[in-house]
């Protein structure tokens, strides 16, 4: 057993037990609120620019604005997370989000002020937000003990769909009753966040020491790790072509729903399946997870995904009320085999990538994954009007049995417990450690040979 294996693996004492599961608890809380508060201000947002200017196009610009920092700034977050504590980088991304609020969003409710405040406002917290988000995921290694890194995976995942699942009607409900709301909600669910991550311990020391290899090399560490670990650059490949497919599976369903002339708020009920979908996966997905090899999970993932694209194409064909009961399956089903993706990638992540690299490799992944749904809508809307729906359709669903076979033929493995980073990494449960009297130990390169020894994270799909 290796020396990681020993510190992230092996039975602790009671009451260090009972302090992982608190801090743990504060983590997840803090999260939740935090997600909740942004699910709302970035509806708000928009809504705000339209009713100060009544543009449609200038609202577009001010929500993009929000997403282009969350997809750019991944990477280089992601070194920042690597190199510092991730309980101070989670506590600065949200004071950044409450003076958003103050100084940009609350002048232009109060004083009228120029609705220009409401782009940079957008702007800085999608930067906030992604601090908080990957100090966060990167946190959970440190705090949790590598047995239990399952079901906070499968807990985190849990969070992400009931936040997607109330978020955007609650923040509708709010706005309706004052425009003010939401960035109030926003400000109130940061404080309270803030006081949770303010309750975690340090989780390490700051690495202050000059790096041996250049600001490049450290910022494209994440691809080197990708590009090392087989099973690691084929799931990364599955979750970003079938995050494209599926916003393409979401214009659809909103187009199918209009020809067959479904009521708008049965359209709500289908779209919101997939939250429910989620939710259910992410509450059963820690048994499959620990029974089931990750490379068999993923098989099994591409197979289900494909199983649905064809209920997808009958649905299409099918008259009468068939898509009624069609397309909430279609779409929840999605939801529900994305949460299993979810866990096994995220687990296999946090159970085998160094610590001090996890930022990292969470930034690359998620600049992929990301970046990939702006695309599936851009090529998407495309391909329904030069194709029509049924050709889509039927490419959606060629294109996922072949990654299905591929996924088979190339009988995908995952990297042996054995090939793990030298490096010991820092206690999983409460505390950093104090470093040893020669200073912090250097990193494993990531090299021609390191790659292909130090299996890695992968996250999520869809």
């Amino acid at each position: 057993m290796s020396k990681t294996d020993h510190h992230i693996g092996e039975s602790i004492p009671t009451h260090v037990d009972d302090r992982w599961r608190r801090h743990f608890a504060l983590l997840w809380s803090g999260s939740a609120l935090a997600g909740l508060g942004g699910m709302t201000f970035g509806l708000a947002i928009p809504l705000l620019a339209l009713f100060h200017t009544g543009s449609p196009a200038l609202a577009g610009w001010i929500a993009a604005a929000g997403m282009v920092p969350r997809t750019l700034l991944h990477i280089p977050v992601g070194l920042v997370v690597d190199r510092r504590d991730p309980r101070g980088i989670m506590i600065a991304g949200l004071g950044g989000r409450i003076l958003c609020v103050l100084l940009f969003v609350g002048p232009v409710l109060l004083l009228d002020a120029p609705v220009v405040l409401l782009a940079v406002a957008s702007a800085l917290h999608g930067v906030c937000s992604t601090l908080y988000t990957t100090a966060g995921s990167a946190a959970v290694p440190h705090l949790v003990p590598r047995d239990e890194l399952a079901g906070a995976a499968a807990k985190n995942q849990a969070r992400g769909d009931a936040t997607q699942m109330v978020g955007r009607p609650l923040g509708g409900a709010l706005y309706g009753v004052a425009h003010g709301l939401p960035a109030l909600f926003e400000a109130l669910s940061c404080l309270l966040a803030l006081w949770a991550s303010a309750r975690l311990p340090r989780i390490r020391r700051d690495r202050t020491e000059r790096p041996r290899e250049g600001l490049f090399r450290e910022l494209g560490e994440g691809f080197l790790l990708v590009r090392g670990d087989r099973f690691l650059l084929l799931s990364l490949v599955v979750c970003t072509v079938t995050n494209a497919l599926f916003q393409v599976v979401w214009l659809v369903i909103m187009l199918m729903a209009t020809e067959k002339g479904l009521p708008g708020f049965l359209l709500g009920l289908i779209l919101a399946a997939t939250g429910a979908g989620g939710l259910l996966g992410a509450c059963l997905a820690p048994y499959m997870v620990r029974t089931l090899d990750p490379a068999r999970m993923v098989r099994l993932c591409s197979w289900a995904w494909l199983a649905l694209a064809l209920l997808l194409l009958a649905s299409e064909r099918a008259g009468g009320g068939w898509p009624t009961v069609a397309l909430p399956v279609v779409w929840g089903g999605i939801g529900f085999v994305g949460a299993h993706m979810n866990v096994t990638v995220t687990t296999y992540h946090t159970r085998n990538v160094h610590p001090d690299l996890l930022g990292r490799l969470t930034g690359t992944v998620r600049f992929l994954t990301g970046g990939a749904l702006p695309l599936g809508l851009l090529l998407g809307g495309h391909a329904l009007e030069a194709l029509g729906t049924r050709t889509t359709v039927v490419l959606i669903t060629v294109i996922i049995a072949l990654i299905a076979l591929c996924l088979t033929v190339l009988r995908l493995r995952t990297t042996g417990p054995g090939n793990r980073p030298s490096r010991e990494a820092p206690r999983p449960a409460i505390e950093a450690p104090s470093p040893g009297p020669g200073g912090p130990a250097r990193l494993p390169r990531s090299g021609s040979s390191a790659p292909g020894r130090v299996p890695e994270p992968g996250p999520p799909p869809s």
